[in-house]
Parts: structure tokens; sequence; C-alpha cells
């Protein structure tokens, strides 16, 4: 049963890189009431994030799950999410870094300006697609726009890093499809979802976030990788076949 008192469920997926996630949870830490909660998927990390989740002490409840083998980004994001008590989740990559004392607040605040968003993104540098790219916080266009899909592509180009994913979206589209069991895709194909749904999903221009961008991803993704996961994606959707345009850098 849903706990109506936790607002936002913080999901971090970790995997080595201990020092990235230092970074990410001190700095949302402080963002952080007792009524959120920080969930952590760990991939079975051998260089000393467990230890460090296992010291973590903050003013919000800490759940840790820790998986004995590695597993898909969508399972690990399932799992927070179904793990997650939270009327917002906020998919918090470990390779990211909170710069602005608003964040959270000013994300939960667009999504509850309607009933029918989705899903609300903050502006990141190293991130794919321009619609929510930015190279600084100084550099914010303080506006909230609506991410659509384009005339020659009917699928929006919107990765997951810093997504605000609201229940209500969780409820009436589902979780990850877990069909794409590696690197990639998975995140143009839950956004498409939204959208097909009736849902929105929305840049929120007055908040940034650090992203130093595929931090882990960089030691095993490959071009073969991509293609298998474009293939999933275009039999999915009846689209022409290979990587979609603008996959290839996260």
């Amino acid at each position: 049963m849903v706990q109506k008192s936790i607002r936002v469920s913080v999901i971090i997926l970790t995997w080595n890189h201990v020092e990235y996630t230092k970074k990410a949870i001190e700095s949302i830490a402080p963002l952080l009431t007792p009524h959120d909660e920080l969930i952590i998927i760990d991939n079975h990390s051998t260089d000393g994030t467990l230890e460090y989740i296992s010291h973590l002490s903050l003013q919000c409840p800490v759940v840790s799950i820790m998986n004995l083998e590695q597993q898909s980004i969508a399972k690990s994001y399932n799992l927070g999410l179904r793990q997650g008590n939270g009327k917002y989740f906020f998919l918090y990559d470990n390779d990211m870094e909170i710069v602005m004392s608003n964040t959270l607040d000013h994300l939960v605040w667009t999504a509850e300006q309607a009933d029918d968003i989705g899903i609300v993104t903050p502006y990141c540098n190293n991130i794919v697609g321009r619609s929510r790219c930015c190279a600084s916080k100084e550099k914010l266009p303080y506006t909230i726009t609506e991410i659509k899909t384009k005339r020659k592509r009917n699928y929006p180009m919107c990765a997951s890093a810093g997504w605000l994913i609201t229940r209500k979206c969780i409820e009436k589209v589902g979780y990850f499809d877990e069909r794409f069991n590696e690197y990639g895709i998975l995140d143009f194909d839950y956004a498409k979802m939204v959208l097909n749904s009736g849902l929105k999903i929305l840049a929120d221009g007055f908040v940034f976030i650090q992203h130093y961008g595929s931090i882990t991803a960089k030691e095993y993704v490959n071009s073969d990788m991509l293609r298998r996961m474009g293939m999933v994606f275009s039999e999915k959707w009846g689209l022409k076949k290979g990587v979609p345009k603008g996959m290839i850098r996260r």
C-alpha cells in the first residue's frame, strides 16, 4: 500500500564508480526531507560502493537493494519503481550532481500544474537531444516546454537521466519494457508509451542538473548492443530497422 506521506522516491542505479555515486548522493541529500525516500539498486559493485551505501545516514528513509549478479537497466528501474512509495519517482543517475537547491521542489511543482503530466525533466549537459540540453545553469531558458514527437521521427528523443515520473503515469503506462535487456533505447520507448497514453512530457527550464554523462556505460556499450536494442525498438513499433537517430550518444 502506498504511504501517502512519501513525496518523492529517488531511485539511483549503481555499478562501481563510487566517487560519482558519492557526488550524486551528497548533492541531493540536503534536498531530501523525511517525506522523501532514497532507493538504491546496486548491480554487484566491487569498488567500495556497497560499503559507502551501507553507512549512509540521511533524514529520509534509505532502501538498498543489492543484486548478486548484474541485470538490465530496465529490470533495475522496475525494481525501484515497484519498491517506491512516493507520489513521484525521480530517476537520478549516479553520474549526476545536483547544483540547484530548488531542484526537486520545482520539478514537483511543475508536475502538479496539470492532471495530464506524466514526466517532468530537468535540463542537463551531456544529454542526448536538444530539447533539454544546456551547458550550465546560467544558460537555462526559464521556460517550461512540452517534448513531443517530430514530423520525421514519431518517437520523442528524451533520455531518462533526471526524469520525475508521476505515480499516475506508472499506473496508466506501466513499467519499463524488459525486452530492452541491454543498454539503450528503453527510455525512448517509455517516452513513446507515455505520449501514446495521452500524458505529457515537460522540460523544466528552471532546473539544471550537472550530468557527467555515461560514466558506467562507456565501459561496455558498443555498436552491436545498440543495434540489437534498435531492432527490438523497431520491431515493437513497426519502424524502419536500425538504431534510432540520436541514440548513440547518451
